[in-house]
């Protein structure tokens, strides 16, 4: 399980530090304005995650945001609390995570 945190870089730039997801519901993620997910896929196969939107009135069936990140591409998923609720929320990862990485990032 990993509890990701933000890393924000100063103006001059810094280096993300990457880390590989844990296949299922384990790896939390923070939310908020100007917060994303950058998920590097991996270069021979396709990895996904499914992001809980929560059921603001308790009646409804909701479905998670399922992205996919297709062989050898990047993806950034913006996390604002707006649309994922405040978090952290508990996201899902399925697919080939061999050489998968991500990070959370946010821009200053």
């Amino acid at each position: 399980m990993t509890a990701f945190t933000v890393q924000g870089p100063p103006h001059a730039g810094a280096v993300i530090t990457l880390t590989a997801p844990t296949t299922g519901s384990v790896d939390t993620l923070p939310t908020g304005a100007g917060i994303g997910l950058y998920v590097v896929g991996p270069s021979s196969a396709s990895a996904n995650v499914t992001i809980p939107i929560p059921n603001v009135d308790g009646t409804q069936a909701v479905t998670g945001r399922n992205v996919v990140i297709s062989t050898g591409t990047s993806a950034l998923i913006p996390l604002p609390a707006t649309v994922y609720g405040t978090g952290p929320v508990t996201v899902t990862w399925a697919g080939t995570l061999t050489a998968c990485v991500c990070a959370v990032i946010t821009i200053p």
